[in-house]
């Protein structure tokens, strides 16, 4: 009857040890190390207990919108990631989720507006109004209208004259 109940004990343990090991595998966090296309590598925080040094992750994917409305914001090496792996085995169903802010990856808002920066440019939504921060910008349309009125390569003027007079504004 011992044998029994130590053989069930020792099983629950088992059990329980590894439950305690998916639970923690589940929710990892890191930083992006390697980049293949859609796929990256993290450098996961949680230390290898036989190293003591952070773990390379499979390759798995980054988390993106897909459907009738879709994204691709690209990562960069260094980025912090979460890496979710629902079944608390890292592999194939793995995915990889941008993490929050921290003082090496800054919030780009500078006064809680709406913000998207990448690679030197931005793009701010503030106090109603729309804010474009780039090098240079580049418009490419068929039509292109400001205040209804088309300023865009087919635009006309009227009133032009010969000399320094200015002209009217575009024509519609």
């Amino acid at each position: 009857m011992t044998d029994i109940i130590v053989r069930e004990l020792l099983s629950l343990r088992k059990s329980i040890d590894d439950l305690e090991r998916r639970l923690a595998a589940s929710h990892m966090t890191g930083k992006v190390v390697e980049i293949d296309g859609d796929r990256v590598r993290l450098e996961l925080q949680s230390e290898d207990g036989r190293t003591g040094k952070p773990f390379l992750s499979p390759w798995v994917q980054v988390q993106e919108a897909a459907g009738s409305t879709g994204t691709h914001f690209p990562v960069a090496i260094g980025d912090p990631i979460r890496l979710f792996s629902p079944n608390g085995e890292l592999g194939s169903q793995s995915i990889a989720i941008r993490d929050g802010y921290t003082d090496e990856a800054k919030n780009p808002a500078k006064n809680g507006e709406l913000a998207i920066a990448h690679g030197g440019c931005a793009l701010r939504f503030e106090g109603g109004n729309a804010i474009i921060e780039a090098d240079e910008i580049i418009f490419k349309s068929k039509k292109l209208k400001h205040n209804e009125k088309n300023v865009g390569d087919t635009h006309t003027h009227g009133g032009v004259e010969r000399g320094g007079s200015n002209t009217k504004e575009p024509n519609e």
